[in-house]
């Protein structure tokens, strides 16, 4: 096993060791959505778990830290906007 898939391995243990453990508490949607996505991209690429392990840790800290919710998804209408920008006319 390369260094780097341990490495992501190791992480998202410790991610669902955590998801775990608020278990009885009530976890909340988004932390299981990331780590589900971080579980998916695992067996065929570990370098997209971790990007997802990424995501979760940006969104927890977000919660912690308010400055950094500039970070965070966009919206609907910017996601369209956006989309409409690169599809231009191709559609």
């Amino acid at each position: 096993m390369s260094d780097a898939l341990v490495k992501v391995l190791r992480r998202f243990e410790a991610r669902l060791a955590g998801l775990e453990a608020e278990a009885a508490a009530g976890v909340t949607h988004w932390k299981a959505v990331h780590l589900h996505k971080a579980l998916s991209a695992l067996p065929d690429d570990h370098g997209a778990a971790d990007l997802h392990l990424d995501e979760l840790d940006r969104a927890e800290l977000a919660r912690e830290y308010p400055e950094i919710a500039a970070d965070q998804a966009p919206t609907v209408d910017e996601i369209r906007s956006r989309f409409d920008v690169i599809a231009g006319g191709m559609l």
